[in-house]
């Protein structure tokens, strides 16, 4: 799928250097543009159980989805893997009660510890033909039998681009069955600012 692609090397140094978590999350929203375009992640979890947030950065992600969903009385326990040893130390430094559940690695070729019950990813952290292949580890290697797996692809209502990706025409086409698309619409112009295209395991 052609979307924007930036290496974690590339992206590193100008979310360490925000001064907020959503900045050190490549957010560039306040605080209530954040939970207009990323709560609908924590709407597609529908049970109690694990959720894996890869490509973590400041782990405020994992953080916003154990809160969100906890409105809806369930409980959900963030895990967060990330390319960038310095991000996972920031991650670790912000949320200490979590330390031990931020990975380090590159999820094309890291070896899970464990299987989740959700995991939420983009296709941008892999090189373009790969993008399947990626998509098939995560569903053999990462989720627990009855687990979920979110693809998530983001854009912007403030500029002409990027613009979310179509992630379900590109997953029916590699032969994966989906289970359902969620997006978060801009109410200021309608813009789509996140799409959610969730597998689920079972």
């Amino acid at each position: 799928m052609d979307e924007q692609r930036w290496t974690w090397q590339e992206l590193e140094p100008h979310y360490l250097a925000s001064d907020n978590p959503r900045g050190q999350s490549g957010f560039g929203g306040d605080e209530t543009r954040w939970a207009m375009a990323r709560r609908v992640i924590a709407d597609c979890i529908d049970r109690d159980g694990d959720f894996l947030d890869i490509g973590c950065a400041s782990g405020l992600l994992m953080e916003s989805v154990a809160a969100w969903t906890s409105e809806r009385g369930l409980r959900v326990e963030p895990y967060g893997l990330d390319a960038s040893v310095r991000l996972a130390e920031l991650a670790r430094a912000r949320l200490p009660e979590w330390s031990e559940r931020m990975f380090v690695g590159d999820a094309l070729i890291w070896q899970p510890p464990r299987c989740f019950d959700v995991v939420r990813t983009e296709l941008v952290y892999v090189p373009e033909e790969r993008e399947r292949e990626y998509v098939q580890r995560l569903l053999d290697l990462f989720l627990t039998p009855v687990g979920r797996l979110l693809v998530c692809s983001y854009g912007s209502s403030r500029r002409p681009s990027p613009r979310v990706g179509p992630i379900d025409e590109c997953l029916r086409d590699w032969g994966f069955t989906i289970g359902g698309v969620a997006e978060a619409i801009d109410p200021a112009n309608g813009i789509t600012v996140t799409r959610v295209v969730w597998i689920d395991a079972s």
